[in-house]
């Protein structure tokens, strides 16, 4: 059995129903399941075969969505690229996969086309629009394909996707799911968030993101999945009100926007039931006032991308007027998720007592296979069949965990992983910088901000200005520094190493959490 077999119950118990919704566009599960095969066959056309990798990059729409599963279906392996990327992030990412194929939305071809002498596998650039010379258009190929149910054997074992983390070194690691993977997730969701047959979801996160593994449960129950392009907080209010949305995936920033939003109360939004949020845990008082105005409708999952859900906090235990005990928890991250083992261990790997912080590691279905082409990373991160997550935390004697901290100094901001190395070595390349350390520090809206110290070498100037340019010219906007400080000197250990702990401090002090 493979990830198509499972979610296609949904084609078959509803064929006439509302599956996707775009703009004005609607599509039936029966009219999707025949895109889907057209651009499987498509695939096959261009001589492409099982196993073979095909990138996609785009905002939410139908494009972006019936390729992903095309691509699946087909028993090829999915590489989705964050759309919000610098182009020559593209580009590592591609010839890190080998990708064969790339699929884009047309928004996307100038910057591909910037880069594409560096692009070393990519034999077929798609394009849904005009693209460029060279590219091929997506809805010719559409034009000209069968929609002839594709076939072709998968097994659960099989590879399905990669997607793309970086480490402490800023170098980009491949995260390898397989179909079992992800149809563990898929059930486990459906268990956990109680996905019924009357539900309609929501998609405002980019799919290709956290809220895209919320599509295979809702496809596997035959529901409409309502796809939005940009945050317009009417458009969003409007389309609950109007389409009556139960479920939607919210990261911590976007519930923030709802609250601060003048015109909320004027909008209907009792037919919300479930709102899952992950990326970022929210800030107690925030949580409290969001489950005042929306209800007990909020799920927390924490997960990573090489675990997707370890745990959750359910709505039940979004309690804002309970015991102590209820209120503390409200900060926790819950606990371990459905067929999931949770530890948390010292530096020997031995389990600590309850209230003790140490390294999370977790034991579940939902683990990756591996690190795409990393023996080294896979069996640092992979020992004795448990993933080491390099996140700190404790869980109490309730069972929840509280996560603490993180080992390897990774921000979040607005949801999106930014690695403190990757921006440093764009800092660098500024000749005047002699030295630089980045951090996240407490944002109200964004749960952490960029924020990076500079030392200048003797002689030689920069500025504030250039410094967040140039990162801004080599990196996706939400990388870049919003704050740099010019300091004469960086604190360090007797061995040289720079302690970023003491530059955190002064910001942290006091925060309620560790990690926002």
């Amino acid at each position: 059995m493979d990830m198509w077999s499972l979610v296609r119950m949904g084609f078959m118990q509803n064929p006439g129903g509302v599956a996707v919704i775009h703009g004005d566009t609607k599509v039936t599960y029966r009219e999707l399941e025949k895109r889907i095969d057209k651009f499987a066959n498509v695939l096959n056309g261009l001589g492409l075969e099982k196993g073979d990798r095909v990138s996609v990059v785009g905002e939410n729409c139908l494009t972006v969505l019936e390729a992903q599963y095309a691509i699946l279906k087909s028993g090829m392996v999915w590489v989705p690229l964050n759309f919000r990327n610098h182009p020559n992030e593209h580009v590592h990412y591609l010839n890190n996969a080998g990708s064969k194929a790339l699929v884009m939305q047309n928004q996307f071809a100038e910057g591909i086309e910037s880069v594409k002498d560096r692009i070393e596998t990519v034999e077929h650039f798609i394009v849904d629009g005009e693209g460029y010379q060279g590219m091929e258009r997506y809805d010719d190929l559409m034009d000209k394909a069968s929609d002839k149910p594709f076939r072709v054997d998968v097994d659960a074992e099989d590879m399905m996707a990669i997607m793309h983390t970086s480490g402490t070194t800023g170098a980009a690691k491949g995260v390898v799911h397989t179909h079992m993977n992800w149809m563990m997730m898929t059930l486990m969701a459906v268990a956990e968030m109680d996905i019924r047959t009357t539900d309609t979801a929501m998609y405002i996160a980019p799919i290709n993101h956290g809220s895209g593994i919320l599509i295979p449960p809702h496809f596997m129950r035959g529901v409409p999945n309502i796809l939005v392009s940009h945050l317009d907080i009417d458009f969003v209010l409007d389309t609950i009100q109007k389409e009556k949305v139960t479920t939607i995936w919210l990261a911590p920033t976007i519930i923030y926007f709802l609250l601060a939003f003048p015109n909320l109360s004027n909008y209907d939004i009792s037919s919300l039931r479930t709102c899952p949020y992950s990326s970022a845990p929210m800030a107690v008082e925030k949580l409290k006032e969001a489950v005042d105005v929306f209800g007990q409708v909020f799920l927390q999952a924490y997960g990573l991308v090489e675990c997707p859900i370890v745990t959750w906090l359910s709505k039940q235990e979004h309690t804002v007027d309970g015991t102590e005990d209820q209120t503390r928890r409200l900060g926790s991250a819950g606990r371990q998720a459905l067929m999931t083992e949770m530890l948390v261990v010292d530096g020997d790997g031995n389990e600590l007592p309850a209230g003790e912080v140490g390294e999370i590691i977790v034991r579940s279905p939902l683990v990756m296979k591996e690190y795409w082409k990393n023996p080294e990373a896979t069996a640092q991160a992979i020992r004795d069949g448990w993933f080491y997550t390099g996140d700190l935390g404790y869980i109490d004697d309730g069972g929840y965990l509280f996560v603490a901290d993180r080992m390897k100094d990774m921000i979040i901001t607005g949801g999106y992983n930014v690695y403190p190395k990757e921006v440093e070595n764009v800092i660098f390349k500024n000749d005047a910088v002699f030295e630089t350390a980045v951090i996240g520090v407490p944002d109200e809206v964004w749960g952490e901000s960029v924020k990076a110290f500079v030392v200048k070498k003797p002689g030689m100037d920069v500025t504030e200005e250039e410094i967040i340019e140039l990162c801004k010219d080599n990196l996706a906007s939400y990388k870049k520094p919003k704050s740099v400080e010019l300091v004469d000197a960086l604190p360090k250990n007797l061995a040289g190493k720079i302690l970023k702990n003491e530059l955190r401090a002064p910001y942290w002090e006091g925060q309620e959490r560790q990690v926002h």
